[in-house]
């Protein structure tokens, strides 16, 4: 039975147990609750020596405080393989295997209390000698160790609130950092400028990360421009920022790694420039943004590479739409002119033909999606004689149809004046000559038409050949004449050919349009197949027939798009009235 001395002295252990839990549990600051532990074990030892040493999250010992050893002293950093089993006497300790006891020895500590908690080791309590130079009693061992159990138990629940406070803080800064990236996010979709753009991303560089010295550079084609800068000197040539698109992940310009010959980081250095941050797009570079040091002279961490690159993804995206969206722009004023252009073009070929005594004569123009400078056109030269032409002009777009317009005018002006084709020829060419400077030219067919006498008289200036299938089933190239028109001036006379016309014979006059139009295999339609279509004609009237070999185009082209235009004039004489067009 125990004697009411000992029970005393239990019951005031107990009260001093829970009134030390009470106090170090109160509070999360680490530095209180060890100065506090070792403050109370060593006013029970009465020792004037303590250490707290603590395990550290790479497994290594340090000492975090210290009482009554000097300043500076007790610094250490010890490599603790397995604590002590329970409280222990240095002394007793094998230094040999166990090395870091040589510390302790050295701060004059004696004891060792190795604190555990659940989640494993949590480090050492150490204390000089006592001052009754007394052993410790079983009692006493077992008290201390219920201290130790306290201790490690309050020491790891502040270091996990420590660490939920960093992790508090990060998430903190990470849930600043997307909804400052995603009000960043809307000004720049807002924006479709792209030295708009720019500036809001320098002014993010400067307001957010807080910087004063930057280069961004975009690309452009295949170099580097630069699209802003504050730096200490003059900007880096192309050459060198073209090396900076090899930098995949934001870096410190001290842990670039540079493979070439030239090194940018000494410019870098040299213009204050500590950290560069490409902008990618879809796997690749295309830009880079280059920073100096930040403000507050913190060093760049992860975690600002982080939004830095965020915010370059953002910028770079918005500089893309803001390209395709001009691109697209461009793209509709230029379709809107070329469908302009196309209908002025249409409305400079006859809408409707003439009516040609004996003859049913007709004509069509399929235009391509561009503008191109197809001509065909029919003009009465007097009572008894007509103009028939077709032409080609080289190349697509406004420039072909301006130039299509201008010979149409060109010819129109120069037939009243009674010359020869081949004169006339000549003189169209020249003019163009003078016009053109060369660069264009025309492929030309025209001939006069005397429905009286039925005979056509005509220049073919480097055209298509026209056909003319006789009624006995014999066929004819007209392409007598001479060179394409707009290349020189003529140096030698246009040669005239003329060819009598019978009843049934049939005239077929068209551009390469028909004859090269692809199908998706690349192959051509063909003059062969042209050929057969209009020996294969019978009787067909002019308009039916256009539009049959039109068909068979279609059909050869088999859905490929019709990359010029087609344009086509049938002429089939008839026996003395006039056929219907």
């Amino acid at each position: 039975m125990a004697s009411p001395s000992s029970s005393y002295e239990g019951h005031f252990e107990h009260s001093a147990l829970f009134e030390f839990s009470t106090v170090i549990n109160s509070s999360f600051d680490l530095q209180f609750i060890l100065g506090h532990i070792l403050l109370t074990i060593m006013g029970k030892l009465l020792s004037s020596r303590g250490a707290a040493v603590l395990r550290g999250a790479d497994g290594t010992y340090r000492c975090e405080m210290v009482k009554g050893i000097p300043s500076g002293v007790g610094e250490c950093a010890l490599a603790i393989r397995t604590l002590p089993r329970g409280l222990q006497y240095i002394e007793r300790i094998n230094a040999q295997r166990h090395p870091w006891v040589k510390y302790f020895r050295e701060q004059g500590l004696e004891i060792l209390l190795p604190l555990r908690s659940e989640s494993g080791p949590i480090g050492l309590l150490a204390f000089g000698k006592r001052g009754t130079h007394q052993r410790l009693a079983s009692r006493e061992t077992t008290y201390l160790r219920s201290l130790g159990n306290i201790a490690a138990t309050a020491i790891d629940k502040c270091r996990t609130i420590a660490e939920l406070k960093v992790v508090n803080r990060r998430l903190d800064r990470k849930i600043q950092e997307l909804n400052t990236l995603f009000d960043l996010g809307k000004e720049f979709g807002a924006v479709l400028d792209p030295d708009k753009l720019v500036r809001l991303l320098v002014f993010s560089l400067m307001g957010q990360v807080g910087v004063h010295r930057y280069l961004v550079c975009l690309k452009d084609g295949g170099d580097m421009r630069i699209a802003a800068s504050r730096v200490d000197g003059p900007v880096p040539q192309p050459e060198l920022l073209s090396i900076l698109t090899k930098v995949k992940v934001p870096v410190t310009v001290e842990e670039m790694i540079v493979t070439g010959a030239t090194d940018p980081r000494p410019v870098l250095g040299s213009l204050g420039l500590h950290a560069v941050v490409p902008m990618a797009l879809q796997g690749q570079i295309r830009g880079v943004i280059v920073l100096g040091e930040k403000l507050n002279r913190d060093p760049f961490t992860s975690a600002d590479f982080e939004f830095l690159s965020a915010l370059g993804s953002l910028a770079i995206i918005s500089l893309e739409n803001a390209r395709l969206f001009k691109e697209a722009i461009e793209k509709q004023r230029m379709e809107d002119e070329l469908l302009i252009a196309r209908d002025i073009q249409k409305g400079l070929l006859p809408s409707v033909l003439p009516v040609v005594p004996g003859i049913d004569i007709a004509a069509a123009n399929f235009s391509s999606k561009q503008v191109g400078g197809d001509y065909y056109d029919v003009v009465l030269l007097d009572e008894h004689r007509y103009i028939v032409a077709i032409g080609d002009v080289s190349g697509k777009g406004t420039p072909a149809a301006l130039l299509m317009a201008n010979m149409q005018a060109t010819i129109r002006a120069l037939v009243p004046l009674q010359l020869s084709l081949s004169e006339l020829t000549a003189r169209v060419n020249n003019l163009m000559c003078q016009n053109t400077g060369g660069d264009k030219f025309v492929t030309f067919f025209w001939g006069a038409l005397d429905h009286r006498n039925r005979t056509l008289r005509y220049v073919n200036a480097g055209h298509n050949h026209p056909y003319l299938l006789h009624g006995d089933g014999s066929m004819e190239r007209l392409d007598k004449g001479g060179m394409i028109l707009g290349v020189l001036e003529t140096l030698i006379p246009y040669e005239e050919g003329e060819v009598v016309l019978r009843e049934g014979d049939l005239l077929v006059l068209f551009t390469d349009g028909v004859s090269e139009a692809m199908n998706p295999a690349n192959q051509e339609y063909g003059e062969e197949r042209l050929e057969a279509m209009v020996r294969g004609s019978g009787d067909q009237g002019a308009r039916a027939l256009i539009e049959a070999i039109h068909r068979d185009i279609q059909a050869h082209a088999d859905g490929a798009p019709q990359s010029d235009d087609i344009t086509m004039m049938v002429l089939r004489f008839l026996a003395s009235s006039p056929g219907v067009r």
